[in-house]
């Protein structure tokens, strides 16, 4: 009978090395049951939760059972009606139910972190009261407790008193009879207490014999004044057994009420300290967790095999990775591989990677690669090694040929079909026709299918049949030794005349079997040459390409962080520069103004020169921040710093004033705030500049126009007061101003009256709440040109108009 594919890919191996992580037996037992199965809602769920774990034991946890006793044992037990669980049992089974206890209280702080973790915990059921009992009634070393039951209590009371009335009664008869009194002649045979009394003397002390001492010298005798009290002890022990058989049978049957939960709790801790074996497992061979694809796509990265990674370990060598892609959507993508290359070359462990991988991923195993993205095959279909059988009465060929017609019987277009040696066994044109005819029809089933083979037809085939992919194991010409890289798209040598040259056949032979390949098959070897060797050069182009990119990245990133530093370092220089004229010059208007002998007029220039100090500093500050700012976005994208991508300016009709734009390199959006030709402004925090239209990528958030809602017309008549925007030479109207408004346009006003020579100004600003009114009171009670403030009279406004003296 022909192996199964888990058997010829050594799926059993992998699952001791697995079971290697697991912590206690039914982890054990659960890692021995996990099988391929392409159910993808149950996979993806497995490895949901195996992707926690890992997360759980890279934040520094971990998660095991091994204070957990085995549960197969007992809870099989609990499943027969008239089974007792022995003390040893159940302590077996409070393990369980202490486990299941602690493993709800882990997870029940970390539910946000640990989702589905957390909710298999929280699944459990509580068994602390059951735990209790059980540890109350049973000591650690498997007795029964004295505070099992009251009964047992009072029972081996009684019979520790009855102990120590038989053994003063025994010492003292040894006393009398002028034995030396002690424990040591006190002695027990056949569960009841006796003395030592020597042969010669037997008749000096009645009793029953209970035995003799090896020399016959000495005899064992309860002395008749001692039986009732053993008859007593004898039956204490009967009644304590029986209380201690009927504690075993009330815990075993409270644990049977409990069965079906104790049942779930073991399948939860086996699934969960299964799901830690694999995250561990993850850790251990840098496993990835496989992607499942829609279609048939089948992608590794740089995969290995863990049972050659495992073998190769304790040796301290490694496993050469195996990268490729086969099968998709498409019609014309790839769904054959066609392997070949030298003996030893690692085509057959190339098949076994791929295979194995495909079964660890639906195993709910991580696959041992740097990514893997999976179909839902099926099944896995394998003819791998020699299967002659001599009691079978099958050649190695027949026995191959069996097994590619039991997998035409089952391949479909989600089967994996893995074929090692295609067509060997038999005549090279018989087998290399054959070979081509089942590579077609699985090709034609769209059967992912990888096949190796030595013969030059297949390489062929494979080169002008579309949806058939060549590959190679790599062979070092120069040191005639196997690389085992796989090389995906060109075919491989067989190299035999050359392995045979290096393992010391003698020269003269390997040149005859030189002479003797065909012009066609020297040409073949030639021809795969040299796509060897251009493909060699086209991966060293590709590599110093890459590697001049690096360089170049590194160098940009280096020169701009140097123009960074040279940029920060000079705005710096310019602000300081920059304050210190802005002090000089403030310095300068103190001096000057200081000079002005008359009081009024000082202050007068005091209160004009600090406003037009400020509007100077304003201006220029605004000016040389738009300059810098344009100038930075100018050496931006030269530099790289932004990574803009380019896009379709904005229309101009879409801009409005307020709006958040997006600036061709300018990091940050910035406000827009008016167009000017083919010009617009925009603001950022303090700056203000100008930009091209063009430049305007787009609206982040657009602004709101500013819009005035006209509601109903109400009855009689409304007047609208507005500020007076020319005021005339003695009166100013601010109503409708706020506070802050109107003191800056009353302050402008009070400079402009003493410039006049004004003895008083009148200003209008209404009744309203009384709060602009008072505002203007306290600003104009310290202004240094007003000397004081009353009401206007009550037939000119009164209240609602405020007279301001001027200083003299």
């Amino acid at each position: 009978m022909s192996r199964t594919a888990e058997e010829l890919l050594q799926f059993d191996r992998l699952l001791e090395i697995l079971a290697r992580f697991t912590t206690c037996g039914p982890g054990r037992r659960a890692v021995a049951a996990l099988a391929p199965h392409p159910d993808r809602e149950a996979l993806e769920a497995e490895f949901a939760l195996v992707r926690e774990a890992i997360a759980y034991l890279r934040a520094g946890e971990d998660l095991g059972f091994g204070a957990l006793a085995d549960t197969e044992g007992w809870l099989k037990r609990l499943g027969v009606p008239s089974a007792v669980l022995g003390s040893g049992e159940l302590l077996d089974a409070a393990s369980l139910l202490d486990t299941a206890t602690g493993l709800k209280a882990v997870f029940r702080s970390e539910a946000a972190k640990y989702p589905r973790l957390a909710e298999r915990a929280a699944s459990l059921g509580d068994f602390r009261s059951l735990a209790a009992t059980i540890r109350r009634a049973i000591l650690p070393n498997g007795e029964i407790s004295d505070n099992a039951s009251p009964e047992l209590k009072r029972l081996r009371g009684v019979a520790a008193q009855t102990r120590e009335k038989i053994q003063q009664s025994l010492q003292s008869i040894l006393r009398a009879r002028g034995e030396t009194a002690g424990e040591d002649y006190v002695t027990l045979r056949n569960d009841r207490f006796v003395i030592p009394v020597r042969a010669s003397d037997r008749r000096a002390v009645p009793g029953v014999v209970h035995g003799a001492s090896a020399t016959g010298q000495t005899v064992f005798v309860e002395p008749l004044a001692t039986i009732d009290m053993n008859n007593r002890l004898v039956q204490l022990a009967e009644d304590e057994a029986v209380e201690i058989a009927r504690i075993l049978t009330e815990l075993t049957e409270r644990l049977r009420l409990e069965r079906g939960p104790l049942a779930f709790a073991a399948a939860t801790v086996a699934e969960l300290d299964s799901v830690f074996a694999r995250a561990r497992f993850a850790r251990e061979f840098d496993a990835t967790l496989p992607e499942f694809s829609v279609g048939s796509a089948l992608f590794l990265e740089a995969a290995r095999n863990p049972v050659l990674e495992d073998t190769l370990r304790r040796q301290e060598r490694s496993a050469v990775p195996v990268s490729l892609s086969l099968g998709g959507e498409s019609v014309d993508s790839g769904t054959v591989m066609v392997i070949s290359g030298p003996n030893t070359g690692g085509k057959t462990v190339a098949l076994k990677t791929v295979g194995l991988a495909a079964l660890s991923g639906l195993s709910g195993i991580p696959v041992t690669a740097a990514r893997a993205e999976l179909p839902l095959f099926d099944r896995v279909l394998a003819d791998i090694g020699d299967e002659q059988s001599i009691t079978a009465d099958l050649s190695t060929f027949s026995a191959h040929m069996l097994n590619l017609k039991r997998m035409l019987e089952t391949a479909t277009g989600r089967t994996l079909v893995l074929v090692d040696e295609m067509g060997t066994g038999t005549a090279p044109e018989e087998g290399a026709a054959l070979a081509v005819a089942l590579l077609e029809e699985f090709r034609t089933r769209r059967s992912l299918t990888l096949a190796t083979t030595h013969h030059d037809r297949l390489k062929a085939y494979a080169s002008t049949t579309p949806g058939i992919v060549n590959a190679a194991v790599e062979f070092d010409e120069v040191n005639l030794r196997p690389t085992y890289r796989l090389l995906v798209g060109v075919p491989g040598v067989s190299s035999g005349i050359e392995i045979a040259r290096r393992l010391g056949l003698p020269g003269e032979v390997v040149e005859r079997a030189r002479a003797g390949l065909s012009p066609e098959t020297r040409e073949a070897r030639g021809l795969i040459a040299y796509l060897h060797r251009s493909r060699d050069e086209v991966e060293d182009i590709k590599r110093q390409a890459r590697e001049e990119l690096e360089r170049l990245e590194a160098e940009r990133r280096a020169l701009q962080t140097e123009w960074v530093e040279r940029q920060r370092k000079r705005l710096a220089e310019l602000e300081k520069r920059f304050d210190a004229m802005l002090k000089q010059l403030q310095g300068d208007v103190a001096r000057l103004t200081a000079e002005i002998a008359d009081r009024k007029e000082r202050a007068l220039a005091e209160k004009q020169g600090a406003r037009r100090l400020g509007k100077i500093g304003a201006s220029a500050r605004d000016e040389a921040d738009a300059a810098v700012l344009e100038h930075l976005a100018a050496s931006q994208s030269d530099l790289g710093v932004t990574a803009e991508a380019a896009g379709r300016p904005v229309a101009p009709e879409q801009l409005v004033e307020g709006a958040r734009v997006r600036v061709r390199g300018m990091k940050q959006p910035v406000i827009f705030r008016r167009k000017d030709g083919r010009s617009a402004e925009v603001e950022a925090g303090p700056l203000r500049m100008k930009v091209a239209l063009s430049d305007i990528l787009g609206i982040e958030e657009p602004g709101a126009a500013a819009s005035a809602t006209v509601g109903p017309a109400s009855r009689g008549v409304t007047v609208h007061a507005r500020p007076t925007e020319e005021p005339s030479a003695e009166e100013i109207n601010v109503i409708g101003c706020t506070v802050e408004e109107a003191t800056r346009r009353v302050d402008k006003f009070l400079d402009d009256a003493a410039l006049a020579s004004l003895p008083s100004i009148r200003i209008v600003h209404g009744h309203g709440t009384g709060a602009l009114r008072r505002g203007l009171a306290e600003f104009l009670a310290a202004h240094p040109l007003v000397e004081g403030i009353h009401a206007e009279a009550e037939d000119r406004g009164g209240t609602a108009i405020t007279i301001v003296e001027l200083r003299g």
